[in-house]
């Protein structure tokens, strides 16, 4: 480029629920270049969510060819690649291309295939073999529903893979699996490290229908020629196939070490934990997921966190902005004078894994306005993060940080909400892609740039902490106590 050397940038893929984040990082882990992609999710029926995989990684790859240009820009050559990605879809195959839409982590199609499981009590067997509860957002449940509903697909589908597993498979010619995305499948005995023989049995597929499992820092090798110049890239580029965006998203923070929790409001949300082996709760109300060699992740999840404030947005407040959002909120007292929220539009994943349950106001009073509801989606979803913040509290016996990440970081009001409800002090780190930092540093890792994951704790930089208010912790801790109880009425 004219003479000008370039400098040698990692490029950190994140394909999430709602887009596709690249993020650009220098040796140094300073931020070179970002670039977004976004693609929609259909709702066909009621319970369902599903994504045209095709429109998908067509963004992605867009995505990419955007951070490279930028990152080209900016006197950096992209030479290494490495991705974080969504979990559990399923997509059915047939001779390499899909034969329905990508069936995502949402979708609650199969609740009443496993809540069968659940009355016939199959939890524990799922759950020990798997550490992936019962619950239709797993592909057993999935599986199952599409060889009842759509048995014509499931016969002849010869593959059932993901959204990251069919990009490279457009790529390399290959049908490759990461252990950690595997390992949220609910198909992967976490014993055997390997796919499990009776659940796939039970479901109805075979062995050679699923992707080889391969370690979260496998380096893919012979990209297709047309990949290379579609996407601006050199030939000598290295791919490392990575992990989930969950897993990552606690690296990326550099939450590895024993007390240190990771919390993420998104689209979803999540509280996490690395521990050294696979471990599973007394109660079942989280999950394990594999990130690397000694180290997995044990979370709870929530389906409605960002998604609730964005449908408070769409269908309450005419489309209000994000800023206009914060200033309404910001303007409410603690509490929403009386109004709740119980943030439950796509039912519920942990603690009690109930897809059936749905989302209901208390307390709407002819006093509340845009700024009421706004407040309290806020509030019930830091209500509903607390309640899976507590588990994780519980398995870390001693907490010496909390560090968060995702879209909710840009609200103020809202991340003190959260430090309040939860009565601890919140990191808020320099760079909030967590799930793009992790991936770039797990890529380090499969080329030797560095040695052990450890070294990334120095890297996640604190930006500032959010400490919660005395007297607004108190009165969360009290409305809390009221959220359980509605909460105990109106479900369980």
């Amino acid at each position: 480029m004219n003479g000008i050397t370039l400098l040698e940038a990692t490029l950190g893929v994140d394909i999430g629920t709602t887009g596709c984040r690249c993020v650009a990082y220098s040796d140094q882990a300073d931020v070179v270049v970002k670039a977004e992609r976004l693609y929609p999710t259909s709702s066909p029926k009621p319970g369902w969510a599903e994504q045209d995989s095709d429109l998908v990684l067509a963004q992605v790859e867009e995505c990419i060819k955007d951070a490279v240009k930028s990152a080209a820009e900016a006197h950096y050559r992209v030479n290494l690649i490495s991705f974080s990605a969504v979990n559990h879809g399923l997509i059915p195959l047939f001779e390499g291309k899909p034969l329905r839409p990508c069936i995502i982590w949402a979708d609650n199609r199969s609740a009443s295939i496993t809540e069968q499981w659940r009355i016939e009590r199959r939890h524990k067997e799922f759950y020990e073999a798997t550490c992936c509860p019962i619950h239709p957002m797993y592909l057993p449940g999935k599986l199952v529903w599409l060889a009842k509903e759509e048995p014509e697909i499931f016969l002849r589908a010869d593959r059932f893979l993901s959204l990251k597993e069919l990009l490279f498979y457009r790529w390399f010619g290959r049908f490759v699996i990461d252990a950690s995305i595997a390992s949220s499948t609910g198909l992967f005995n976490v014993t055997k490290f390997d796919w499990d023989e009776d659940i796939m049995r039970i479901t109805g597929i075979r062995r050679e229908q699923l992707s080889e499992i391969v370690p979260t820092t496998y380096v893919l090798r012979g990209m297709n020629r047309e990949v290379y110049d579609r996407l601006g890239l050199s030939a000598d580029v290295q791919v490392v196939i990575g992990a989930g965006d969950g897993v990552l998203s606690s690296l990326g923070a550099g939450a590895l070490g024993p007390g240190e929790v990771t919390v993420m409001i998104g689209t979803s949300g999540a509280a996490r934990i690395t521990v050294a082996t696979p471990t599973l709760d007394s109660q079942g109300r989280t999950w394990c997921y594999y990130l690397a060699d000694a180290a997995w992740v044990v979370g709870g999840a929530i389906n409605n966190a960002g998604l609730t404030l964005q449908w408070v947005r769409e269908k309450w407040l005419n489309g209000a902005s994000f800023e206009e959002v914060e200033k309404l909120s910001a303007n409410v007292a603690p509490g929403s004078e009386g109004l709740m929220l119980m943030p439950f539009l796509t039912g519920e994943r942990s603690p009690n894994w109930d897809p059936s349950i749905r989302a209901a106001l208390i307390g709407l009073d002819l006093a509340h306005g845009p700024g009421h509801f706004a407040r309290a989606a806020m509030e019930g979803v830091a209500y509903r993060l607390k309640s899976v913040f507590e588990p994780i509290v519980e398995m870390a016996g001693v907490v010496r940080s909390v560090r968060i990440g995702g879209g909710f970081i840009a609200s103020p009001t809202w991340v003190q909400i959260v430090a309040d409800v939860l009565n601890s002090p919140l990191e808020i780190l320099e760079e909030p892609q967590g799930s793009a930092f992790g991936a770039v540093v797990l890529g380090w890792l499969a080329v030797g740039r560095i040695k052990t994951l450890d070294e990334c704790t120095s890297l996640a930089r604190q930006q500032k902490v959010v400490y919660p208010n005395t007297l607004q912790a108190i009165f969360y801790e009290n409305q809390y106590t009221h959220y359980q109880r509605i909460y105990d009425r109106l479900y369980r």
